[in-house]
């Protein structure tokens, strides 16, 4: 189930303009379809890739839960995998992407005395490859900015946003959590946070949302916002992952995990 999950995802993300490139490419015979496919393809090229329409989509999700000033003492820091790189040939050592900015900002809070207690979770994403769990890479790479390896707690097996909650729930309660902070990026937050709160109740989650995508918009020439509205890869990218969430959303609303 899961992986047809992520495979729907994939043919609704705007490499599906690829798909009806080709399919047009087969069509010689038939003009009016050919010319069809060619301007759905052309569509979804411009409608995903602008940014006037892209950042419109992040803000609404990162808008949900903004940080908190100052951020609260809790019991545990909970930092959600995504963006931790395994040390697979030629990469000499774990490396973190964008959404690595979730275990950098865990650890900062860690060091600023927000909790005594720092909980990585997450194995292998689906689809993904690793040599071993990423909230192992993870709990290496805490140990390596200094923090303790006695306040770091690896949780291995969960594969998604849902079996982080189902996973972690009893693993924090055995250890007498009331109130943690909950790390991940600010898009993915809200699906987070719903999951959370509808499969552990008896804790009380805090919002520490990090990765932005869309931050508050800054002065610029007005042919800077004009441009925004040109397709770029990273656009793309960014409606992509954006999709991801809406549909994420939904999809756990339907199977009643939030």
């Amino acid at each position: 189930m899961a992986f047809l999950y992520s495979v729907l995802l994939k043919l609704l993300y705007p490499t599906s303009a690829l798909l009806l490139l080709l399919v047009a490419a087969m069509l010689l015979r038939r003009p009016p379809l050919r010319r069809m496919c060619l301007a759905l393809a052309v569509t979804v090229l411009l409608v995903c890739g602008n940014g006037w329409i892209v950042n419109g989509m992040l803000r609404s999700l990162e808008g949900r839960y903004l940080p908190r000033d100052p951020v609260p003492p809790a019991d545990a820091i909970l930092v959600l995998s995504g963006g931790i790189l395994g040390r697979l040939p030629p990469r000499p050592s774990i490396e973190v992407a964008d959404a690595g900015d979730r275990l950098l900002y865990g650890a900062s809070l860690f060091r600023q005395g927000k909790a005594p207690l720092i909980v990585c979770t997450g194995n292998v994403a689906i689809g993904g490859t690793a040599p071993r769990p990423a909230s192992e890479d993870m709990a290496e790479l805490l140990v390596a900015f200094g923090l303790p390896a006695s306040a770091i707690v690896a949780e291995t097996r969960s594969e998604n946003t849902h079996d982080h909650a189902v996973l972690l729930c009893p693993m924090l309660e055995a250890r007498h959590v009331s109130t943690a902070l909950l790390v991940t990026s600010a898009m993915h937050m809200p699906r987070a946070m719903g999951v959370f709160e509808k499969g552990c109740p008896a804790i009380t989650f805090i919002a520490a949302p990090t990765d932005f995508r869309a931050p508050y918009d800054l002065p610029m020439p007005w042919f800077r916002r004009v441009v925004q509205a040109l397709p770029t890869p990273r656009a793309l990218l960014d409606f992509s992952d954006a999709a991801h969430e809406y549909i994420g959303l939904a999809y756990y609303r339907v199977r009643g995990w939030i």
